[in-house]
């Protein structure tokens, strides 16, 4: 990922200015926010909306939090600076304690609950490597491309068009590459149960 609007505060010594609000801004936000949730609401259950609204104000925390994924990873090899990596090492192990019992559990709150297990192989190795070209060319990861168009890039808009029309392509193409060689689907939870899956290996 080569966004460099990310990186420009993460790494500079010096003390940035208080960002500005743009009030009209913020406003025409929260009325698109409140509009989406209750069409959500209305169309399908106040559940969809509900989490449409949580969606939202996480993507606001995390923009605010300067927090993501590949910019702690390129802070971290450009400047030695492990904050961000400790704060996702961190964010997994409380995911982790709190999903694996609900996985092996089946349910929670009386919905179901389910992993997506992908298969291991050819679609994975080729996938990355195409990822890895689309991120540098694009100058953005899939997060990356909508925490700096939400933030008001409008050049990421191009790249986020291309994102979705690649998304769309692969999903056509999708059984196709499921046919590919691959090691099939693993699951530690189904292997080992939840409890054994959180431990480490015996060599450790």
């Amino acid at each position: 990922m080569t966004d460099l609007s990310v990186d420009a505060r993460l790494l500079t010594t010096e003390r940035a200015e208080a960002p500005r609000i743009n009030s009209a801004v913020v406003i025409f936000a929260s009325a698109l926010m409140a509009a989406g949730a209750l069409a959500l609401a209305q169309y399908y259950t106040w559940r969809q909306g509900a989490l449409f609204l949580l969606g939202g104000a996480l993507g606001l925390v995390l923009y605010h939090a300067l927090f993501g994924f590949t910019s702690a990873w390129r802070v971290f090899i450009a400047n030695g600076r492990g904050a961000g990596l400790r704060a996702q090492m961190v964010m997994l192990a409380v995911a982790v304690l709190l999903f694996f019992p609900v996985l092996a559990q089946g349910s929670l709150f009386g919905q179901p609950v389910h992993g997506e297990y992908g298969a291991v192989g050819t679609s994975v190795l080729v996938g990355a490597f195409l990822f890895g070209l689309g991120m540098q060319l694009g100058g953005g990861c899939a997060s990356g491309t909508l925490y700096t168009a939400g933030g008001g890039n409008s050049r990421m808009l191009v790249t986020l068009a291309f994102f979705i029309a690649g998304s769309a392509l692969g999903t056509w193409h999708l059984p196709w590459w499921s046919a590919q060689p691959n090691v099939g689907q693993i699951s530690l939870i189904s292997a080992w149960g939840w409890v054994r899956a959180l431990l480490p290996p015996s060599g450790w």
